[in-house]
């Protein structure tokens, strides 16, 4: 058997497993079983950890599979979920986070949120990627004004909407996730401007469908506001998740961005070798 913990960050939920990985044989057949919930723990994803508990500050390993079974090079909030769980496991608050993405500097803040350091989004075609001559910005996509742009290692299609509820943005999404524009797919982010912050939406590439909540594609609607002027550097932003939570955003002059919010254990079991 093999131990695992149930992570979620403001509603985006994982499989976190760090004992015995040694004895699983594909993680991605586990992953495509286990994320299933009809059959499976039910989750977005599971995350693989690895743990260097002698430095200072400690550092983690993450290696995401989506439930598709691909490789997932960052997620905003799986990256929170294994933070949390090194903080809760070693008793520190800061933690140094390693993905096929890159290292990201992380702590637990005031109220026991995570936060996690990301180097600037890019708009650049080549490292979108999208095919297309110029940086993709306020085009036309399948009729919706749309900007590519690649936030924490993750593509992103933004696309800012007066209703995100309306029902004929999740076709719109298939298209624009599926556009042989975007070579590798993308996520599909929806954005609405509200009271006090924007409501978000997000189609995840490899879960393929909406989840409770996506903390690149936060950092994709605040990278976008801040190329247009429309936010101040270093301005919070709260961005509230499709599952009802909050999660904050802020860029500094040069780009970077600090991703904040919750992040939970739910609990705790045993998978069978496969």
């Amino acid at each position: 058997m093999i131990p695992f913990d149930k992570y979620h960050g403001a509603g985006n939920d994982f499989i976190l497993i760090h004992k015995r990985l040694d004895k699983i044989s594909n993680r991605s057949e586990l992953a495509i079983a286990q994320c299933n919930r009809e059959d499976g723990i039910g989750a977005d994803g599971v995350l693989f950890l690895t743990i260097e508990s002698t430095s200072s500050p400690p550092q983690i390993t993450m290696d995401l599979r989506q439930p598709d079974g691909s490789v997932g090079p960052m997620c905003g909030n799986a990256a929170r979920c294994a933070v949390k769980w090194a903080s809760e496991l070693l008793n520190k608050e800061e933690i140094i986070l390693h993905t096929a993405a890159g290292t990201f500097p992380s702590k637990i803040v005031d109220g026991g949120d995570v936060q996690v350091e990301m180097e600037p989004s890019t708009f650049e075609p080549k490292s979108v990627p999208i095919i297309s001559d110029i940086p993709f910005i306020d085009q036309d996509l399948f009729g919706l004004n749309t900007t590519a742009i690649n936030s924490g290692g993750v593509t992103q299609a933004v696309i800012f909407v007066d209703d995100i509820t309306d029902p004929i943005l999740l076709n719109k999404a298939f298209d624009i996730r599926h556009s042989k524009m975007f070579p590798k797919g993308t996520n599909v982010t929806f954005a609405q401007k509200i009271q006090n912050g924007f409501k978000q939406k997000t189609f995840e590439r490899g879960v393929e469908g909406i989840t409770l909540a996506c903390g690149t594609g936060a950092c994709a609607i605040a990278s976008v506001l801040h190329h247009s002027k429309q936010i101040k550097p270093n301005q919070s932003i709260r961005i509230t998740q499709e599952g009802g939570e909050d999660l904050f955003v802020t860029i500094n002059k040069t780009g970077s961005m600090i991703l904040r919010g919750p992040a939970a254990k739910q609990f705790s079991g045993e998978l069978p070798l496969i």
